[in-house]
């Protein structure tokens, strides 16, 4: 009796030596205390809280003001934040950053509404500004304009807006390209050029002539390697201009959804020189690089970890199941729309069998590799799921948390399979609510099939993790989460002025948009113990809105203005700098 007696007494003592140091650490006074708030905290248990205390850029607790107030010291610093709503950062589960940075500073640039006539009249201004032997490079056209893009009358009418210069114009879904005359004799593409595997050379019907649209990746390679490569200098001021454009509109963490070497590079530089604003998880290409000097997949894989820093983390892999539905890329389980040079039964056709995926998909889990999946159409979101499905019976539960990216479509059947197999649901790009990218998938898969996109409330509901991103700079001109966020709870456009709604029944309320948003996010991307709610122990991210958002209409929503962001409990938003 005594003996356990004693053997208590020692358990007890060393259960309180061992949390020593932890109260040692917690009494010593906070570095910054945030009070007076509508802090939403994205912790279950306590949803809401009024002040919390940072430490060597970690929260170290939340609480009242009184309980808080117990940790400030001579140098604390103290925001009193008068009431206003707090929360943590948001996280961006799909972004091209640098892409959007170097759009914004450097491309031809006009927005996805423009007609065909804005879009002439824009580069034929970008062609006058050019010096000699500059290219034209531009975006985005609405994929809405295929049919108009895809003619010789078309490809005559860019040709004189162009004045010589070689040019080469994206469309909003980051797929396809439109180019000139010069650019296509530069890039040897001509009549007598077949399709390459996974592309689309479209051609006219009568001449057998380049239209100079090209569909998917494969098809503009050799294209885009005329275009003469993208400084350091300039990539690496593209990249600071969109860490500051993320900041700005709340966002403290990102998944680079396709990252080269030489982005990689660069992101490793500002993050080892100066410091990354935000956590930046790499999702590593898979596809042959503009500059063949560059590694790609296993090969990029293989040194990923010279490129690893404090906030940059090289953690996944990109492939490509598909393409989109305006360009009767995706792989779908029901026909498209019937068409001449399809006929009525065409659906499409993955990039991968499923025993190729299997084997790739088996290699990277095994070896702690995640991998983000482009899917837009059943067809690929099932063979993702099926091959992930391979990998758990081979690797082993819970194995590596992969991604299907987008999943516009999903059969029902398909959808309690996320949680089962451990896979999140990423929602990008924004158009879960009607859009130009959405009318254009009408345009091949019909108006129906085009209206029953993003089961959000489905998935939610099946207990599977739901991240969202923005896909910027597809599909728009800014990575402004807000209108997102907006969208999944109305389901209704809240810029653009598109009437109706996209499936209202799977409208979300918006503590669950906000969470999306947030620690899904941070989970989907491997983060969820350093980020995504106000919690002890994790990064201090946190900003400040102008507005409640529980206390306002939700149409108000996308015009919340951010007032300050916080990063590792540093304010980063409005910078000091």
């Amino acid at each position: 009796m005594h003996e356990r007696k004693y053997a208590a007494q020692r358990l007890a003592a060393g259960i309180v030596l061992a949390a020593l140091p932890w109260l040692t650490w917690a009494a010593t006074p906070a570095d910054l205390i945030v009070r007076s708030g509508a802090i939403y905290t994205m912790q279950e248990k306590t949803p809401w809280v009024e002040s919390f205390a940072v430490r060597d850029g970690r929260f170290v607790a939340s609480g009242s003001n009184a309980e808080i107030a117990r940790l400030a010291g001579p140098q604390t610093r103290i925001v009193d934040v008068r009431g206003a709503m707090v929360m943590p950062g948001i996280n961006d589960a799909h972004i091209h950053p640098l892409d959007g940075g170097y759009e914004d500073l450097f491309s031809c640039n006009f927005p996805p509404s423009a007609t065909l006539a804005q879009v002439f009249a824009r580069v034929a201004d970008c062609a006058a500004k050019a010096e000699p032997g500059d290219w034209v490079v531009g975006a985005a056209w609405s994929a809405s304009l295929q049919a108009e893009i895809s003619s010789p009358a078309a490809l005559a009418a860019l040709d004189r807006a162009s004045a010589g210069h070689p040019v080469i114009l994206r469309d909003d879904t980051f797929h396809n390209r439109w180019a000139n005359s010069e650019a296509l004799k530069r890039a040897g593409i001509s009549a007598g050029s077949a399709d390459p595997a996974g592309g689309v050379i479209d051609k006219d019907a009568a001449s057998g002539l380049p239209t100079g649209l090209l569909k998917e990746f494969p098809a503009f390679l050799a294209l885009e390697r005329q275009i003469p490569p993208r400084t350091r200098d300039r990539q690496l001021a593209a990249a600071r201009a969109a860490l500051a454009t993320l900041n700005g509109v709340g966002i403290t963490g990102v998944q680079d959804a396709y990252t080269t070497e030489g982005m990689l590079g660069v992101w490793s530089q500002i993050d080892r020189h100066e410091g990354l604003s935000v956590h930046m998880v790499s999702t590593l290409s898979s596809m042959p690089a503009a500059d063949p000097a560059e590694r790609t997949g296993l090969a990029l894989v293989a040194v990923r970890e010279n490129y690893r820093g404090t906030n940059l983390r090289p953690d996944f892999v990109k492939l490509f199941l598909d393409g989109v539905p305006p360009a009767r890329t995706s792989d779908f389980l029901q026909p498209y729309l019937p068409d001449a040079e399809h006929g009525a039964h065409f659906h499409g056709k993955s990039n991968y069998t499923l025993a190729q995926l299997v084997q790739l998909l088996t290699q990277l889990d095994k070896r702690g590799i995640a991998v983000k999946m482009h899917a837009t159409g059943d067809g690929s979101v099932r063979l993702a799921l099926d091959a992930i499905e391979a990998v758990r019976k081979h690797n082993g539960m819970p194995g590596q948390r992969h991604q299907v990216a987008h999943v516009n479509s999903i059969a029902e059947s398909d959808i309690a399979r996320f949680a089962r197999l451990n896979v999140t649901a990423e929602i990008s790009p924004m158009i879960w609510f009607p859009s130009g990218l959405g009318m254009a998938s009408a345009m091949a898969i019909g108006k129906e099939r085009a209206d029953h996109m993003y089961p959000v409330k489905s998935l939610s509901r099946s207990g599977a993790l739901v991240a969202g991103g923005s896909d910027w700079p597809v599909g728009q001109a800014t990575p402004n989460p807000w209108v997102g966020i907006e969208g999944l709870v109305t389901r209704k456009n809240p810029t653009d002025g598109i009437p109706g709604a996209m499936w209202p029944e799977q409208a979300v309320d918006l503590a669950t948009a906000l969470r999306i948003f947030s620690i899904n996010s941070a989970e989907a991307m491997g983060l969820g113990r350093q980020t995504g709610s106000i919690e002890a122990g994790k990064s201090a991210d946190f900003i400040v809105l102008d507005r409640n958002l529980f206390k306002v209409p939700i149409e108000q929503v996308h015009n919340v203005e951010v007032k300050q962001t916080f990063f590792h409990g540093r304010q980063v938003f409005p910078s000091h700098d």
